[in-house]
């Protein structure tokens, strides 16, 4: 069974209220119910109190004479408290010697009750008192007697369940305004603004992303509708995105399709030619040309395995302890010869000290620092300068690559370090690589718990600068 929005919100004030006028009505019967008999029994004390010394006095004095005068006296007493059924003096050994209802004696009453030079009140089970002993000192301070008083707690118990029922009536009134009221009060200001927005996001699904969402609210019903909006602004933005992955996937399939079949086509005609050649010479040769197209191969192979690893939340578990002077001193000798073979002017310098050393995947990290002198080789024409810095700073290893070839456009920025992205059109195919190089250094970089960041002006150049935090094992305790 489906129950609409104004049903399960009703409902659901209607339990709330019911429960706090429970609670309240609960409080108050409890409250009241201290409050009188609280004053019931002070009111009995203070009673009890004021009438003893007047009342002993009297027996005392007529006690041998008669109950005539004694009675008297009890009786005004018993006209101001409606609620004494008897006073009754007694010794302190407890035996009866006055009643004002007979004038026989009742039963004894218990001596350390009697004998008591304190006040004591009997209670009954909810806490009123129902007797009353207190003792009466003569002049001379001499205790014979004490005056008992019985008391009847039907009158406190009526007013109890007066006020009991006043305050259910009431409450129950109340209660039935209140959620009438605000079931109205919440209809108004609420269920129908709601209602208003469902279906205004009905036909924003169905596929009108600018209708406009009017509430005219500037509270969070109006916030819900201003969400709604966004929410359609930003269908409307994944749409185009997902058109622009669309597109660059299928730049990736013709770009991979390049790279694949280049080294695959090389080395077929490698193959070939070889069946027909003589010369051990020539045979080196066409097999160096082979060996480097299948580099080639295995490390887009190995780039495409690390961005698979790296994007399922794998970590790179084989890490070992590097020297990196050394290490970055081998990618000097690397990049330096490919940089002068294209003409262009290398530029190397390393502040690093020789004792740091890095936990890190070496491969990997050569594969990251790589692309990022790749690149700058790649787009810098010959004559220009290839510049690379590297130094610890604020405890990091700083590794910075600076280039004056083409730049990259404002506009190419935001997308640089994502997936399939060149900063080189598709249809002039002038560059090698598919578009993973920057997206795969920033995860490796990332993943050694450093960052990769870039500047860069069209036509003058880019920088790029990883930090990797420094870790050296000669430092730390544990090694």
């Amino acid at each position: 069974m489906r129950f609409s929005i104004r049903i399960k919100v009703i409902a659901a004030v209607s339990l709330s209220l019911i429960l706090i006028f429970t609670f309240i009505a609960y409080m108050l019967v409890r409250q009241n119910t201290v409050r009188l008999r609280t004053s019931q029994n002070e009111q009995t004390k203070s009673f009890a109190a004021l009438a003893t010394k007047p009342i002993g006095n009297t027996f005392a004095v007529y006690k041998d004479s008669g109950r005539i005068r004694i009675t008297q006296q009890v009786n005004n007493f018993l006209e101001l408290d409606p609620d004494l059924t008897s006073i009754s003096v007694v010794s302190v050994d407890g035996t009866e010697l006055y009643n004002n209802t007979s004038k026989e004696q009742g039963p004894p009453l218990e001596q350390k009750l009697a004998a008591s030079f304190d006040a004591v009140y009997v209670k009954n089970e909810k806490g009123y008192i129902i007797k009353a002993v207190q003792p009466y000192f003569e002049e001379s301070g001499a205790h014979r007697y004490s005056v008992v008083y019985q008391l009847s707690t039907n009158r406190a118990e009526q007013n109890l369940k007066d006020v009991v029922s006043l305050i259910l009536y009431a409450g129950a009134v109340i209660l039935i305004v209140s959620i009438v009221g605000t079931s109205l009060l919440l209809s108004h200001l609420f269920i129908r603004p709601l209602r208003k927005v469902s279906e205004s996001a009905n036909i924003i699904s169905s596929g009108d992303y600018d209708h406009q969402v009017a509430t005219g609210r500037n509270d969070e019903i109006g916030d819900l509708a201003s969400s709604v909006e966004k929410m359609a602004d930003y269908l409307k933005a994944d749409i185009v995105k997902l058109r622009e992955l669309d597109k660059m996937k299928s730049e990736f399939m013709m770009i991979a399709s390049h790279n694949l079949r280049t080294p695959i086509t090389i080395i077929q005609g490698y193959i070939d030619l070889a069946k027909d050649v003589d010369s051990s010479d020539e045979l080196k040769n066409i097999i160096s040309t082979i060996q480097e197209s299948v580099v080639r191969l295995h490390l887009l192979a190995e780039n495409v395995l690390t961005i698979s690893t790296l994007e399922a939340g794998k970590t790179i578990t084989h890490k070992d302890t590097t020297q990196m002077t050394k290490f970055i001193n081998a990618m000097d000798k690397e990049f330096g010869l490919l940089a002068t073979k294209k003409g262009l002017k290398w530029e190397f310098t390393s502040e690093i000290p020789e004792d740091v050393k890095m936990e890190l995947s070496a491969a990997n990290m050569r594969s990251a620092l790589g692309n990022l002198i790749d690149n700058a080789i790649k787009f810098t024409k010959a004559g220009g300068t290839i510049t690379i810095e590297s130094r610890v700073e604020s405890g990091n290893v700083v590794f910075k690559v600076s280039d004056t070839g083409v730049g990259i456009s404002k506009s190419e920025m935001p997308k640089l370090f994502t997936k399939f992205h060149r900063g080189t059109s598709t249809l002039s195919y002038d560059y090698e690589g598919i578009g993973i190089g920057l997206y795969l250094s920033k995860l490796i970089i990332e993943e050694h718990g450093g960052k990769v960041e870039a500047e860069s002006e069209l036509g003058k150049g880019s920088t790029f600068t990883a930090y990797l935090p420094v870790n050296n094992p000669q430092t730390n305790p544990e090694n």
